[in-house]
């Protein structure tokens, strides 16, 4: 009779230990973005051009997902997943280690697009600051965080004498830290102007100018968000006919890289997109 406890609690081990393994087998791998998000489309490209199978990779658990950006860089850096798939810009704002650079054939280019939408009651106000950001003051805060221009820079208009108008500016969450620094910049230059900011994803933020919310100036992190807005666009993408878009307004204002990067230290050993594709197929 006295065995009976012994052996009680080397099954409850033995459970234990399974336990254990089972959750190792499935901590996630690799954090990314929702397939609504700009970075978690080029992350499916990149696993499309390793041929990975990503549904099966999330039912495996491999995968944990982020609603933006800035969600998958807290997951790395909390160390909850061995790296994620991020752009340059958010891994220099949050001070992650990059493992490796995506190149073009991986998922293509990076380009934020800009717009003033036809629903601004301060259309005028909204391109001059979209002018702004082109200039070379502007493109310097850009830059320093990772971000390229995509055409030429040219020098920002004088301040014109204006009654005060406040611009609601639209932005993808990846800009947070460089739109913070220009608001500062754009407002001492331009007294009467007052910039208010929302930052989120870009499918998100579509989705509200779509159902009506107040917006002057649209960036996002994808053209496909842009133009699921613009009249001019393919009906393949922009499926609903939507007409938000100020055309002539429209340009491409900078690029971006899609970056793999890891926890301080690196304890999965992943070092570029080959080895997390290897880790992956495992």
């Amino acid at each position: 009779m006295k065995r009976i406890p012994v052996l009680l609690l080397a099954l409850t081990m033995i459970l234990a230990l399974a336990a254990c393994g089972q959750t190792a087998a499935k901590t996630p791998l690799l954090a990314m973005g929702n397939s609504d998000v700009p970075v978690g489309q080029y992350t499916q490209k990149i696993l499309t051009f390793y041929g990975l199978d990503e549904e099966k990779l999330a039912k495996d658990g491999l995968i944990t997902y982020g609603t933006n950006v800035k969600e998958v860089t807290t997951q790395v850096k909390e160390g909850s997943v061995k790296c994620g798939v991020v752009y340059c810009t958010d891994a220099f704002s949050a001070g992650l280690t990059v493992a490796d650079s995506a190149t073009a054939e991986m998922c293509g280019q990076v380009i934020y697009p800009a717009a003033v939408l036809k629903v601004s009651e301060h259309q005028e106000a909204a391109q001059a600051f979209l002018d702004y950001l082109s200039s070379p003051e502007a493109m310097a805060v850009f830059e320093e965080v990772g971000f390229s221009p995509v055409g030429d820079t040219k020098p920002a208009a004088a301040a014109a004498e204006t009654e005060p108008v406040e611009l609601t500016v639209f932005a993808a969450a990846s800009m947070t830290e460089t739109l913070t620094t220009i608001k500062d910049m754009y407002e001492k230059d331009h007294p009467n102007v007052t910039l208010v900011y929302n930052f989120d994803s870009s499918g998100t933020l579509k989705t509200q100018i779509q159902e009506g919310a107040a917006c002057d100036l649209f960036i996002s992190a994808g053209q496909k968000q842009m133009n699921q807005l613009d009249i001019t666009a393919s009906a393949e993408v922009n499926t609903d006919g939507l007409d938000f878009v100020l055309k002539e307004s429209r340009i491409n204002l900078l690029e971006n890289k899609v970056v793999l990067v890891v926890p301080d230290g690196n304890p999965g050993k992943i070092n570029s997109f080959d080895e997390l594709a290897a880790a992956l197929k495992k």
